[in-house]
């Protein structure tokens, strides 16, 4: 189906990149779904002025499914592509060193046991490789900090991602406030939920696939760089 969102992906060129690309296309059509589920309920009903809370759960189902796909997209990355990356981009390898003397000097990091586990192994390195890539998934990456993060562990600076960061953040804010609490406003005597445009909602998604794409296309450039 076509997207009703700006930022659809383009065909990923190197393998590693391919599942996460059809993670992401597939993110736009769960998020175009719900809008055209939403323009059609509305037009059915000849609906005018603010929308119902079911209407209105249909955007917040739209903001959530793009935000999900981020999240999905970007540990997919990490998992495909970010071993080949570590071969050929010297920031991101620093990156990786970083993570090791971090962790090997750290008490709660990983343990003696661990260490002794990685050295015994015939490949060390892809051992060191696989804690990386689980440290990177291990947590919900839909929040600024952690998609920067992402992004810096593949040499991609954040302004590539968003030029916008606080833009980004009151997006994610807004997602949390759906997921986490069920967008009920517990500053109201009556514990209403807040009230959510289509038009914003909908420039809220775009963000988050603008973000989604970056990094992708991001990732892809960096496999052969």
């Amino acid at each position: 189906m076509s997207s009703e969102f700006d930022h659809y992906p383009v065909q990923a060129v190197h393998y590693e990149c391919q599942v996460a690309n059809t993670i992401l296309c597939n993110a736009h059509d769960a998020a175009s779904s719900f809008l055209q589920t939403y323009n059609h309920v509305r037009k059915n009903r000849f609906a005018r002025g603010t929308p119902t809370d079911e209407e209105q759960d249909l955007l917040r189902a739209m903001l959530l499914f793009a935000s999900s796909g981020l999240d999905s997209m970007s540990k997919q990355l990490i998992r495909d592509a970010l071993p080949k990356v570590l071969e050929l981009n010297e920031p991101a390898s620093d990156r990786f060193q970083t993570f090791i003397e971090r962790h090997l000097r750290d008490a709660q990091g990983i343990s003696g046991r661990t260490v002794a586990k990685i050295l015994a192994n015939k490949n060390p390195r892809n051992q060191l490789i696989d804690a990386y890539v689980r440290e990177l998934t291990s947590r919900s990456l839909q929040s600024v900090d952690e998609i920067f993060k992402t992004g810096a562990a593949f040499d991609i600076p954040s302004r590539d991602i968003s030029q916008n960061p606080k833009s980004l953040k009151d997006v994610f804010h807004t997602r949390n406030q759906i997921a986490h609490e069920m967008d009920v406003d517990f500053t109201k005597p009556n514990r209403s939920r807040r009230s959510r445009t289509m038009r914003n909602m909908k420039a809220m998604t775009n963000t988050i696939f603008s973000a989604s794409s970056a990094i992708l296309a991001g990732v892809d450039s960096k496999v052969d760089a």
